[in-house]
């Protein structure tokens, strides 16, 4: 199979970024829309426990250093 350099092109600029790929990752694994991550990312809503314990256990990092904006809101 043959293609032009601009299709070889617009097949790159198809793939998912890193940042989209982590997004559906914990999107994946807390049973919640990649709408929702987003959110939480910029800190206009904060996940769970639950949902924090499962990026923790995801990301092998300590909870408590997940969303440190949501403690100081408590």
């Amino acid at each position: 199979m043959s293609f032009t350099f601009k299709e070889l092109y617009q097949l790159e600029k198809n793939k998912p970024t890193a940042g989209q790929l982590f997004i559906e990752r914990i999107a994946e694994i807390t049973c919640r829309q990649p709408a929702t991550i987003r959110m939480w990312l910029n800190g206009t809503q904060f996940p769970n426990d639950t949902a924090i314990k499962a990026i923790a256990k995801e990301l092998n990092v300590d909870e408590d250093s997940l969303f440190p904006k949501k403690k100081t809101l408590l």
